[in-house]
């Protein structure tokens, strides 16, 4: 049974992912989530044509709550998280 565990779970994240947790404005749900930070977020360029990245994601709760929350990340070119924002919820610190 541990090997099917082992091969159904997600591998672990290491440097690939930027993981976050956000709180339910509603329900008060804690939701996981996770950005590949080498395949999702899409370049733009700022006003003095800098390169930045940027990621959006819908996330939502497994529980009795449908609320969608939505996050928003900017990165810089090094895949360091520049500004987050959050619609329907809070940013929860690990």
């Amino acid at each position: 049974m541990k090997f099917l565990k082992n091969l159904l779970s997600p591998p672990n994240p290491t440097g690939k992912f930027y993981t976050f947790s956000v709180k339910c404005k509603r329900c008060g749900e804690t939701i996981h989530g996770q950005v590949n930070v080498y395949n999702e977020p899409s370049m733009e360029l700022d006003q003095k044509g800098k390169p930045y990245y940027t990621c959006r994601k819908v996330i939502m709760g497994n529980e009795h709550c449908f609320q969608q929350i939505e996050v928003l990340f900017k990165f810089d070119a090094g895949k360091r998280v520049l500004d987050r924002e959050i619609i329907g919820g809070e940013f929860v610190e690990n």
